[in-house]
C-alpha cells in the first residue's frame, strides 16, 4: 500500500501566523504532520507521496529532521492558492501503482481509528464519524439502498429530496482508500473532466466516480476525530486530545 497526504493548502481560516503551516499544529511532543507519519510507518506503508504548496520548503525539513526511516517523496504543487485538492490528489495518484490511502493533513485521530480502518476496511472506502446531518459545512455522505456511497455532498444544507430518497452515513472524516485498479480510473475520470475538477474539494469527483463504482462507507468507532479549519477547531481537539491522552498515543517503533 502507498499513502498520500495532502498538504498543499494555506490554512487562511485557521489564521496562525506563528506556524509555517497548520499540519504542525502541536499536539503534545508531537504535529499533526509527525502523527500521520509515525502512524503510516506502523502500517508498513511502502511509500509516502507528501503534496506540498504553502511553504513547502519549511514542510521538507521538518520531514527530513523527524528521521523517521520513512520512503517519503515529495510532490510540488505551485498552483495550490487557485485549485482545490483533487488536483494536488491526482498529482499524487499519478505516482502510484498500488493500493492507496489519501489522508487530509489537517485531521486529528486516535491512532487506533486509522489502523482499524487499514487494517479491517474494503477498499474504495470513506472513513465516516457520526455528524449532523443539517451541518452545511461538514462533507455529508449519502447512502444508496445497497448500502454503498451515493454522493457526498459539502458546503450545503441537503434538500429535502436527499434527504428523503437516501441513507446519511455521516461525515467523511479524511482518511479514504482506492483499490489498485481505481487509482488510474480516478486519474482518467480526473483528466476528461480537468476544467471542471482542478478547482474543486475531493468530494466532487467523487460524486461522479460513485455512479460506476462500489464506494464502500466504513463507520469509525473510535470517537475523538476532529478535521481542523479553524482556531475553534483546533481549540475543541486539543481538549479532547489533553483529556483522554492513552486513546491518542502513538504506536510504539
Amino acid at each position: 500500500m502507498e499513502a498520500i497526504i495532502l498538504l498543499a493548502g494555506y490554512g487562511s481560516r485557521l489564521d496562525r501566523q506563528d506556524l509555517p503551516h497548520k499540519a504542525l499544529l502541536p499536539f503534545g511532543e508531537e504535529t499533526l504532520l509527525s502523527r500521520h507519519l509515525k502512524c503510516l510507518k506502523a502500517l508498513g506503508i511502502q511509500n509516502t507521496h507528501l503534496i506540498l504548496g504553502h511553504n513547502a520548503p519549511a514542510l521538507k525539513s521538518y520531514v527530513q529532521e523527524l528521521n523517521l526511516d520513512l520512503p517519503v517523496h515529495f510532490i510540488d504543487n505551485p498552483v495550490y492558492r487557485t485549485t482545490g485538492n483533487t488536483l494536488s490528489m491526482v498529482m499524487g495518484l499519478k505516482h502510484c501503482q498500488n493500493e492507496t490511502l489519501i489522508l487530509d493533513g489537517d485531521v486529528l485521530y486516535p491512532p487506533e481509528a486509522l489502523l482499524n480502518y487499514v487494517q479491517k476496511a474494503l477498499r474504495s472506502s470513506f472513513a465516516l464519524i457520526p455528524a449532523d446531518i443539517d451541518d452545511a459545512e461538514c462533507a455529508k455522505v449519502l447512502l444508496n439502498p445497497s448500502g454503498t456511497i451515493h454522493a457526498f455532498i459539502t458546503k450545503r444544507e441537503l434538500t429535502d429530496e436527499e434527504k428523503s430518497g437516501f441513507g446519511f452515513g455521516g461525515e467523511a472524516i479524511g482518511f479514504f482508500m482506492l483499490r489498485q485498479e481505481d487509482v488510474p480510473r480516478f486519474i482518467a475520470l480526473y483528466e476528461n473532466n480537468e476544467s471542471a475538477y482542478r478547482p474543486v474539494l475531493w468530494e466532487i469527483p467523487f460524486t461522479e466516480f460513485a455512479r460506476n463504482t462500489s464506494l464502500h462507507p466504513w463507520n469509525v468507532e473510535e470517537e475523538g476525530c476532529f478535521e481542523i479549519d479553524t482556531q475553534e477547531d483546533y481549540s475543541t481537539a486539543l481538549k479532547r486530545f489533553q483529556s483522554h491522552p492513552g486513546q491518542y498515543q502513538l504506536p510504539k517503533p
